[in-house]
């Protein structure tokens, strides 16, 4: 736990990892004993890859994170093998199993996905493919790519919870990319690579996390081989096939053609970064699941500082709650601040009002002075509408601050606000727009 502790900063190491005990590691399983189930979720969930990255580079590489709860097994994202049970293992193959959704992270649901302009493609696509008994879907192989933290995990866990309550008993299996690698390297050592295919071959639907390891572990140059196998021949049966990558699979390097060519005969689809009003409904619906009811400002706030990744913005709303329940505080503004500052955010120096305004105008070719003018025009009203929103997007300024610098009350901001946030779900073109100016904001 030593190298985890020089990264986080003290807050962190002591509320989440303090109260943790190491049991061992055996099996590629790192064993922890934590106090209760909201423990086990959050390291399980927001902290696996930092402790798997750990005993990397201590030379002991492992696989997944179990923890356990006054000596009962709770782990519900064993991202090697989270839907099935396992009861025995073939030399070099995959286990053999019995299929079962209980051992899903019980909050990766549809139901507490929620739904925006930057992934509604994505939700629509996993939903089509998780329905019963579904064969030969034109959405085969799924690809869900976009930056980590945005909930790509999360929706593969949902179709496959989806499709073993409305298909009981199929064969299901859901690994990451270095899980695959892994299961292909101990075939090729125990020289049974077909009986290794046959296993992928007669799977019901195959879920694979982060392909892009396939590529970057691929040991004994056999990763890519096997991963297209099992593509072709779950494909040529109509088994579905959904995977998730950190970027569009022409962007990975070194992946093979084969591999490449087969994804694009499905579909690809991203999950782009929330706005500010999706990000604060994410803050309330995570809130609400833990039994919270967060006062007015509180979620605002949280959806203005963590901007770029949903597993940040969750971890800290853990982080806040834990705090509140161990001290018994009640979460205010004035706590919310506090735990902020020993939260620092990583991110770039934001930019000002008159940053936004100056960007705005550009774009709608005026000057920027007309944006704070007493005109209405349509355009004018459009691009001082979308000035808005950025700034609320991107400079952490309050809704008063940002009509003052706009001669406007707040509840003209907030019009406007709510107007280009409806729009943007419906106007391809705006939000076009939008994605630009943020990203040359950022």
């Amino acid at each position: 736990m030593s190298v985890i502790r020089t990264s986080l900063s003290p807050h962190e190491y002591a509320t989440w990892f303090a109260p943790a005990e190491f049991l061992g590691a055996e099996d590629e399983v790192v064993a922890i004993r934590v106090p209760n189930a909201m423990f086990a979720n959050h390291l399980e969930g927001e902290y696996r890859d930092r402790i798997l990255d750990a005993f990397t580079a201590a030379g002991s590489p492992m696989a997944s994170v179990r923890c356990s709860v006054s000596g009962n097994s709770v782990s519900a994202r064993d991202p090697a093998h989270a839907l099935v049970q396992v009861h025995q293992t073939r030399s070099g193959g995959l286990p053999e199993t019995t299929s079962r959704s209980d051992s899903l992270a019980a909050s990766f649901t549809f139901d507490a996905f929620v739904v925006g302009a930057s992934n509604r493609c994505a939700h629509a696509a996993a939903q089509a493919v998780s329905d019963r008994g579904v064969q030969y879907s034109p959405f085969n192989p799924l690809l869900i790519y976009g930056s980590a933290g945005l909930g790509k995990t999360h929706l593969l866990q949902a179709i496959a919870r989806r499709y073993l309550e409305r298909n009981p008993g199929r064969r299901v299996l859901q690994t990451r990319g270095e899980a695959f690698s892994g299961h292909v390297v101990n075939a090729v050592r125990s020289q049974d690579l077909y009986g290794f295919r046959d296993q992928c071959a007669q799977l019901d639907m195959l879920l694979v996390d982060n392909i892009q390891f396939i590529a970057g572990l691929d040991r004994f140059g056999r990763s890519a081989e096997e991963f297209f196998h099992a593509l072709t021949a779950l494909s040529e049966r109509g088994r579905q096939v959904v995977l998730t990558c950190d970027c569009h699979p022409r962007d990975i390097r070194n992946l093979d053609a084969r591999i490449k060519s087969r994804l694009e005969s499905g579909l690809t689809t991203d999950v782009g970064k929330p706005d500010w009003e999706m990000r604060t409904a994410i803050v309330r619906g995570k809130a609400a699941a833990l039994g919270m009811e967060l006062p007015d400002g509180v979620a605002e706030t949280i959806a203005s500082r963590y901007k770029n990744n949903v597993g940040e913005l969750q971890g800290f709303l853990n982080s806040l709650i834990a705090s509140s329940r161990a001290n018994g505080v009640k979460i205010s503004s004035v706590f919310l601040q506090r735990i902020l500052s020993a939260h620092p955010s990583r991110r770039s120096p934001r930019p000002s009002i008159q940053d936004v305004q100056t960007a705005v105008a550009k774009a709608f070719g005026m000057a920027p002075l007309r944006l704070i003018g007493p005109q209405r025009g349509k355009a004018l009203v459009l691009a001082r509408h979308v000035a808005m929103y950025l700034c609320r997007e991107t400079t952490g300024r309050t809704l008063k601050d940002i009509g003052r610098e706009f001669r406007r009350d707040h509840s003209t901001v907030t019009y406007g606000i709510r107007r280009i946030a409806t729009a943007r779900e419906r106007d391809l073109g705006l939000n076009r727009i939008l994605e630009r100016l943020l990203d040359q904001l950022s």
